[in-house]
């Protein structure tokens, strides 16, 4: 056997994939609440999740928010809990049954009320994602954690609501000046809502970051690769500035601000390349599961806070 293995040794290496040559697989899910207060989801939805899991089987599942349906004061404190027992049932439990891991941010309807913070406070204590924490007292608002090994740091930012305010981009800054985030090739931000305009019904103040040039300036000097964020439920990865964003899109899609006709549900693969400092994407209906080609979509998008340009990979 001894003579055997200066003779296998070769093989055995070239059968065994690169370490970074799969790179880590991110499938992006947002916005795929129902109506006000609906205990049900789209049926793309379910669709999404059995390509997560049976197909896709990426390192993590990572949301931009608008998990539940919530944001009406009529709602009560049952029908609320009763909703994140509805996504319990379709979205987090197939996907810990599966071991892929959900990490999020909250979105309007999961968290611009009192009582649906709250809420989201007693579901998520009880349902801690099993991440690598690095920061995480105003957990699930505002948190950040590390995966791959320490080759990924993300934060992920309270932007349930326009106001992303001084102390919270104070926070991003120590955050992504911390050791771990220093150390890791690739730095991501998500959330919930965007910097620029995207879709034709959300392009209007209130639903864009307030003050998105000085936050924007946070991530560009920390050299965050991209900005993630979901609300306007039109997918779209562009350039702002300095700095890639990617707009999530959502189940149930919205026309680009300028492209009437546009609406389409979308599920996107995202896959980091950490020792290279890039990452790369594919991204399908949800409806019919017919993969979109980045090349089809709009050049530029002139939504409010932008312009938006239209990106290939991120780099």
């Amino acid at each position: 056997m001894r003579r055997l293995l200066p003779l296998l040794l070769p093989l055995l290496l070239s059968a065994a994939p690169a370490p970074s040559a799969s790179g880590v697989r991110l499938a992006i899910l947002s916005d795929f609440n129902g109506s006000y207060g609906s205990t049900a989801y789209p049926a793309a939805l379910g669709r999404s999740v059995r390509r997560i899991v049976n197909e896709w089987q990426p390192d993590m599942v990572l949301s931009a928010g608008d998990l539940i349906a919530g944001q009406q004061a009529r709602l009560s404190d049952a029908r609320v809990q009763a909703m994140w027992a509805a996504f319990d049932r379709d979205v987090r439990a197939p996907l810990q049954a599966a071991g892929i891991p959900f990490a999020f941010t909250l979105g309007n309807h999961d968290a611009s009320l009192p009582r649906d913070r709250r809420e989201a406070a007693r579901y998520w204590a009880a349902h801690q994602p099993p991440l690598t924490y690095q920061e995480r007292s105003a957990f699930p608002f505002r948190y950040t954690f590390t995966l791959a090994g320490g080759s990924v740091f993300v934060a992920v930012l309270d932007a349930s609501g326009p106001r992303v305010d001084e102390a919270q981009r104070t926070w991003l800054a120590a955050q992504l000046a911390s050791a771990p985030a220093r150390a890791a090739g690739i730095r991501l931000v998500v959330g919930h809502l965007p910097l620029a305009g995207i879709s034709r019904e959300k392009n209007r103040p209130g639903e864009v970051i307030r003050e998105a040039g000085p936050l924007r300036r946070v991530m560009e000097r920390a050299g965050v690769l991209v900005y993630v964020s979901g609300h306007h439920a039109a997918y779209y990865p562009g350039r702002l500035g300095g700095l890639n964003v990617l707009a999530s899109g959502g189940i149930g899609g919205r026309d680009y601000v300028g492209f009437p006709g546009t609406a389409r549900s979308t599920l996107t693969l995202l896959t980091l390349f950490p020792a290279q400092r890039r990452a790369t994407f594919e991204t399908v209906d949800a409806e019919t599961g017919a993969p979109i080609q980045t090349e089809t979509l709009p050049a530029r998008l002139d939504g409010l806070g932008g312009p938006l340009e239209r990106v290939g990979e991120f780099r």
